[in-house]
């Protein structure tokens, strides 16, 4: 399943999706990020150097769009201290669903992501979606059309600059 497929059930059936509350149940134990349309939250990672278990942070009414944007990091700057957080806001678009991600690490980030899309009889469906690396300091996002009731992301980890592709 790719971005570009879209169902006609997915105006009719998510339109009316109801604002969901996240929890410290939308970090898995072995580090997967799930996030359902509507829900915004934050995660920490404690340690920039092993970002495989984020923990839940907090839920947030909304993304807080403004950022400082990149900038090329100081070598000699001291490490930032304190949790390195990214947050995540799953929205309604009319007949899209768009994910805006924060990076606030201090370092570009990748990982993967599975949608769940829900088929026109009812049948889940788990497929990889490719999502673009997020850079620190600025805001992303991703657009899809298909009728996705969930978004897994896992595989937290540094992208290298040979790694800045979308996957």
């Amino acid at each position: 399943m790719h971005k570009t497929m879209a169902f006609i059930a997915f105006a009719a059936g998510l339109s009316a999706t109801p604002l969901l509350a996240a929890d410290a149940g939308s970090v898995a134990a072995d580090g997967t990020v799930t996030i359902r349309p509507g829900e915004a939250f934050e995660i920490a990672f404690a340690d920039g150097d092993d970002l495989s278990h984020p923990k839940f942070s907090r839920v947030l009414d909304h993304l807080d769009q403004n950022v400082v944007g990149w900038h090329k990091p100081d070598p000699n700057a001291p490490s930032p201290s304190g949790p390195r957080l990214m947050s995540f806001e799953f929205q309604n678009e009319g007949a899209s669903l768009k994910l805006l991600v924060r990076n606030d690490t201090g370092v570009a980030i990748k990982y993967d992501a599975t949608m769940v899309a829900q088929m026109p009889d009812g049948k889940l469906v788990s497929s990889h979606t490719s999502v673009c690396p997020s850079f620190p300091g600025m805001l992303g996002n991703e657009l899809w059309a298909q009728p996705i009731v969930m978004l897994k992301l896992s595989k937290f980890q540094r992208a290298t600059e040979d790694s800045f592709v979308c996957e």
